[in-house]
C-alpha cells in the first residue's frame, strides 16, 4: 500500500471481505526513499493498518541511484518494489501479493507502449496475475475498476490518502499523459479508458496463444547445441519473433528491431547479432543464444 487512493481502497475492500474469502490480510508498504517526505506516506499507511485492524510490514529501500541510472526511475523503482514486497510476503508467510493497478493504469500503459512501438505481448498491458521469481503470485484485482471508484470509496469510508508528486512530474511520460487525459477523452470519446482496457484483455488472450505455439515450435526446433535456424525461419514471422523472444528470455533483452533483423538472418549458414545482454549466433545452421561476457567486443551485426 503506497497510501494513495487506489491502494487504500484495495486495502479497505480486502480487509472487509477477508473473513468471507478466508483470507489472512497483511498490509505491506515500501518506502523507496526517493523523497524527503516519504516517511509521511509510511505514517499514513500505519494509521490505515490500525484503522482496518490488520498487521503491517514496512521496508525502506537503500539508494536506487545506480539502478535508476541503468533502468530509469519508473523501472528501477518497480523492480525494487516487487523484490521488497516478495520478501515481505515470505516473511509474513503470504502466498500472494495484491497491487492496486486500476483500469486507468491499464489504459495509460497501453497508450505509452503503443507510442514506443510495442509488440503484441506488451500490448496485453498489465497482466491480471503472474508469478514473481520468488514464487509468490502477484495479482491485480482492480484492473476493471476506475480510479474515480477508488477515490469515491475512500471518501465514503473517510479514509485519507496521499497524492504522489511523481505522478504530476512533467519529466515523466506517464505524468504528461495524465495531464492530457481530459483532452483525450474529449477528442476520442468518454469510453476511451474502457476501450483500451478491453483491447488489452483481447491482446492478453492472443498473446497466451502465441506463447503456446512458440513453446511447441521451439521443442520441434531443438537440435544438439541449439535450435534449427532454418526450421525457425520457415515459421510465420510473428511466430518466429516470439520463438526468438521466448528462447532468449532471462538471457538476452532484444528489442523489436533486433528480433526483426534476426529473423532475416536465420536463413544464413553463419550469422551473428549482438543485442543487450549477449548475442544471437548461427553456426552451420544452428542458432545459439549466448550471454555477454565481461570482455565482449562492442556490439556488431553481420552475416556470411
Amino acid at each position: 500500500c503506497s497510501g494513495g487512493a487506489d491502494s487504500t481502497a484495495l486495502a479497505a475492500a480486502t480487509a472487509a471481505r477477508a473473513e468471507d474469502l478466508s483470507l489472512r490480510v497483511v498490509l505491506g508498504h515500501v518506502d523507496h526513499a526517493l523523497r524527503a517526505d516519504s516517511p509521511e506516506d509510511a505514517e499514513r499507511v500505519a494509521k490505515l493498518a490500525a484503522t482496518l485492524e490488520i498487521p503491517l510490514r514496512i521496508v525502506r529501500l537503500r539508494s536506487l541511484r545506480e539502478e535508476i541510472r541503468a533502468l530509469g526511475l519508473e523501472a528501477a523503482a518497480r523492480e525494487a518494489r516487487y523484490e521488497a514486497l516478495a520478501t515481505l510476503a515470505r516473511e509474513a508467510e503470504c502466498d500472494r501479493i495484491a497491487t492496486a493497478h486500476t483500469r486507468r493504469d491499464q489504459a495509460e500503459t497501453i497508450l505509452l507502449r503503443l507510442a514506443r512501438g510495442a509488440g503484441p505481448g506488451a500490448l496485453a498491458g498489465i497482466r491480471r496475475y503472474r508469478v514473481l521469481p520468488s514464487g509468490v503470485r502477484l495479482v491485480r484485482p482492480l484492473l476493471d475498476v476506475s480510479r474515480e471508484a477508488t477515490e469515491t470509496l475512500c471518501e465514503r469510508l473517510c479514509l485519507s490518502f496521499s497524492r504522489d508528486p511523481h505522478n504530476s512530474d512533467p519529466q515523466r511520460a506517464r505524468a504528461r499523459l495524465r495531464a492530457m487525459w481530459p483532452a483525450l477523452l474529449e477528442a476520442l470519446g468518454p469510453r476511451l479508458e474502457q476501450a483500451l482496457a478491453g483491447s488489452a484483455r483481447i491482446a492478453a488472450d492472443e498473446d497466451a496463444l502465441l506463447q503456446t505455439l512458440a513453446s511447441g515450435a521451439l521443442r520441434e526446433a531443438e537440435v544438439p547445441g541449439g535450435l534449427d535456424a532454418l526450421a525457425l525461419a520457415r515459421l510465420p514471422p510473428a511466430l518466429a519473433r516470439r520463438c526468438l523472444l521466448a528462447a532468449s528470455a532471462g538471457i538476452l533483452r532484444p528489442e523489436r528491431s533486433h528480433l526483426e533483423q534476426m529473423v532475416g538472418l536465420l536463413v544464413k549458414p553463419r550469422a551473428a547479432l549482438d543485442v543487450p545482454g549477449g548475442r544471437f549466433q548461427v553456426i552451420d545452421g544452428v542458432l545459439r543464444i549466448e550471454p555477454r561476457r565481461e570482455s565482449s567486443a562492442p556490439p556488431r551485426a553481420g552475416a556470411k
